[in-house]
């Protein structure tokens, strides 16, 4: 990851997933609260995974030799 990938996830990103984890262990039913959790879990793992192959991509199409 470049300098501006890691700047946005400790700006934006890693807030942000605090936040939608607070928010979904506040709710009364544990059990749909739950599901929130593994479902936020997977979206953060398949955007990291879609950063690592774009930024791969990227990098061997634009890369100066």
């Amino acid at each position: 990851m470049t300098g501006a990938s890691l700047i946005f996830w400790i700006v934006c990103a890693i807030p942000l997933i605090g936040l939608l984890y607070w928010l979904i262990r506040k709710d009364k039913d544990k059990l749909k609260g739950s599901w929130g959790v593994i479902i936020l879990g997977v979206l953060v793992i398949a955007a990291l995974l879609v950063i690592v192959y774009v930024t791969k991509d990227f990098n061997a199409i634009f890369s100066q030799n």
